[in-house]
């Protein structure tokens, strides 16, 4: 692992519980949305959750089906208060990566403009 790895992977730990304090984003450890946005996530894969990371090197994934969106965990990592000097986030279309140095972590999850809005029964 390369220092720059283990410097990106640190910082998914340690910002586990991170939020702007302009409520533009928010990890909520990993199961919950402070912000309450509208369009969360319940489309019922909250009940078989999953994260995998994996890579070598310079080349790092980090894979989940749940909360918090890619764009957050991006933002907390590259805020310019609380983020990592010298991380830059950049849209794949599909996925985001953040860098530093020559560095990559691919976040795939839930993107933002996924919300939907709640079902309504009657």
């Amino acid at each position: 692992m390369s220092d720059e790895a283990e410097l990106l992977l640190a910082g998914l730990t340690s910002r586990i519980a991170a939020q702007d304090a302009d409520g533009n984003w928010a990890i909520g450890n990993w199961f919950s949305d402070p912000l309450m946005r509208p369009g969360w996530l319940s489309d019922g894969s909250e009940d078989r959750y999953e994260k995998e990371l994996y890579g070598s090197g310079s080349q790092w994934t980090f894979r989940w089906n749940g909360f918090p969106y890619v764009e957050d965990v991006a933002a907390s990592l590259t805020a310019p208060l609380v983020g990592i000097r010298g991380a830059v986030a950049l849209d794949r279309g599909n996925h985001l990566e953040v860098r530093v140095g020559g560095t990559t972590l691919s976040l795939r999850g839930r993107r933002a403009a996924e919300q939907r809005e709640p079902e309504v029964t009657s």
